[in-house]
């Protein structure tokens, strides 16, 4: 038997097809939304970041939807997020392609102007057109529409082989993430006695900083955990652990602890900011030593 939580792989029709049909809901809002705010903002790096927020939406949505179905197979999961991340890809292609055919310009050069709208005929003519749609985006590599740096006379337009690298960065983004938040879900822990998902408790009081990863994980996974100790505020660099418990209110049997190094890292204007490191993670618990973890670490002083 593992130290450590382990998904029991369960996974249901409905909570599938929930998953499947919401997530392409999801998508099919996300993606106009996503290529309006692209299309409006001249800003290739803010581009960027607005797919970022697209993936991390998406990925949002479909983590909820596997909570709301219990799925707890995060290799399915991760792959039924692949294909809706596909699909969200294909979708926002297709609105893409509607605005650029349906767009016009007026002016030359630096005083050029491009309006557009959206068609809801050539959409759907779009959307139905996988080969079509295939030939179109070749086009449209082929001239490029946007170009990197200030409007100028010879400012060329990003195209060939570095655009279709941004075009398969912007799917691995999109992708990615909603794959990243849709398997992180299904693998937190869920109680097959109750039938339902652990609640994750933030534990106030902070520990010293663990410099003995290898050490302090065998140590709690031989039951000594004696070995979590108060942080005791003399770390120089202003570094902790802190405690995460997890537990399943119906059960007796799902009691979780993670454990997590915080290191604080200052920049030139001595701002500092805090990244975790996980120590270990879903260490199986006895209800008593979660009680007793719980006073001990519960309340900060």
């Amino acid at each position: 038997m593992s130290a450590y939580y382990q998904p029991s792989h369960k996974m249901t029709a409905a909570g599938s097809l929930l998953l499947l049909a919401g997530g392409v809901a999801a998508a099919a809002v996300l993606a106009p939304l996503y290529i309006y705010a692209v299309w409006y903002i001249p800003s290739v790096y803010l581009n960027l970041l607005v797919c970022g927020v697209f993936g991390l939406l998406l990925g949002g949505a479909l983590a909820s939807l596997a909570k709301i179905g219990k799925l707890r197979s995060p290799w399915v999961v991760g792959q039924l997020a692949l294909v809706v991340g596909l699909v969200a890809v294909y979708l926002e292609w297709s609105v893409f392609l509607t605005l650029l055919y349906n767009s016009k310009t007026t002016g030359s050069e630096s005083q050029a102007d491009t309006s557009t709208s959206f068609s809801l005929p050539l959409f759907t003519q779009i959307v139905t057109s996988p080969v079509a749609m295939w030939q179109a985006m070749q086009r449209v590599n082929a001239t490029g529409t946007w170009s990197l740096g200030s409007a100028s006379a010879t400012n060329t337009a990003v195209s060939g082989v570095f655009l279709w690298l941004v075009w398969l960065g912007e799917a691995a983004i999109i992708m990615g993430v909603a794959y990243w938040l849709a398997h992180r879900q299904a693998s937190e822990p869920f109680s097959e006695t109750s039938d339902e998902w652990a609640a994750t408790e933030h534990l106030a009081r902070p520990l010293n900083y663990v410099q003995d990863v290898p050490g302090i994980r065998a140590a709690l996974e031989s039951g000594h955990f004696e070995q979590l100790v108060p942080y005791d505020g003399q770390s120089a660099t202003g570094s902790f652990a802190r405690l995460q418990l997890h537990h399943a209110p119906n059960a007796s049997d799902c009691h979780y602890l993670t454990l997590q190094n915080v290191a604080t890292k200052r920049d030139k204007k001595g701002k500092g900011t805090q990244q975790a490191k996980t120590v270990l993670k879903y260490l199986a618990l006895s209800p008593t030593t979660y009680q007793q973890l719980r006073q001990r670490f519960g309340t900060a002083v």
